[in-house]
């Protein structure tokens, strides 16, 4: 799975391999989907998966959609 790299470089060196740019991406989805007054997540209603639950991953696809597109030309 392509994860970015790092979204922002440790100093060479460093036992601190920071964050990937997928991770990044989906904090920041994470931030819009959570702020909207409306529950819009692909997932069923019926799901037992709780509100949060649904956002991290709905988050996660529109982070590895994001990276998808950087690599199409």
């Amino acid at each position: 799975m392509n994860d970015g790299g790092p979204a922002f470089p440790a100093p060479e060196g460093s036992l601190y391999a920071g964050m990937t740019l997928r991770q990044w991406y989906a904090g920041m989805a994470l931030q819009g989907l959570l702020a909207s007054e409306t529950e819009s997540y692909d997932y069923p209603k019926t799901s037992t998966m709780t509100r949060y639950q649904r956002a991290a991953g709905e988050a996660f696809c529109m982070a590895d959609a994001m990276l998808q597109q950087e690599a199409t030309p």
